[in-house]
């Protein structure tokens, strides 16, 4: 009787080399994938943007020098004619007409009792006109400005007319005085007219025109 063969184990060196060849490989495979799929050797890096500049501050922190006040306003009785001949008084020396004088002084006068500490000058609102109107024209008004300030300039019980000078002039100035600033000093005109021009070029101007008219003398 032949007896039977004894098995071999079939699994030799070599064969387990190769296998762990095959292992290695393909994990090298794997990582190369992962890597590619998650980096960009060429992408260029991206840089921070740039801050942006800093605002310029105002070329003059200056309020404009004192004028020739408006007369003292009077809400029982009549000041038109007081108001009308200061204004024809001032009309040669400004060269403005003397009706927008008269309106840009009657808003002096309302807010000398309707916001004291704003220290508003009627020379202002007409530098205001200077710059935004371009010459001797009514001072013109933003609609936003107007549909919340609007209010009558004279106690004659009309609506308020954003073509009548006096009108438009007071509704600037309620909207100027409702900062709560002092108009009598740099730091509180430049920012209350700054925050109305919305243009540092304009509000310069704007002082220089309200210090000559500030500058002028009743004829």
């Amino acid at each position: 009787m032949v007896e039977p063969t004894p098995s071999r184990d079939i699994t030799s060196p070599r064969s387990w080399t190769s296998l762990w060849l095959v292992i290695g490989l393909v994990a090298t495979a794997l990582v190369l994938i992962f890597t590619l799929g998650t980096t960009r050797p060429d992408a260029p890096a991206q840089s921070a943007p740039s801050p942006a500049p800093p605002v310029a501050p105002p070329p003059v922190v200056a309020a404009p020098r004192s004028a020739v006040a408006a007369p003292v306003d009077h809400p029982t009785r009549s000041d038109e004619a007081e108001l009308d001949a200061w204004a024809r008084s001032l009309a040669g020396p400004t060269k403005l007409p003397a009706a927008l004088v008269s309106a840009y002084g009657r808003a002096e006068m309302r807010m000398r009792g309707e916001a004291p500490a704003c220290h508003l000058s009627w020379a202002t609102l007409a530098g205001l006109g200077q710059v935004q109107a371009v010459g001797s024209g009514p001072l013109p008004v933003p609609q936003a400005v107007w549909d919340r300030w609007a209010a009558r300039a004279t106690n004659d019980g009309k609506r308020p007319d954003q073509r009548n000078p006096a009108d438009a002039a007071y509704a600037v100035a309620r909207a100027l005085c409702s900062t709560g600033a002092d108009l009598s000093t740099g730091n509180g005109w430049w920012t209350t007219v700054l925050g109305y021009t919305q243009s540092q070029q304009d509000t310069q101007d704007t002082l220089t025109a309200a210090d000559t008219f500030a500058a002028a003398k009743p004829g």
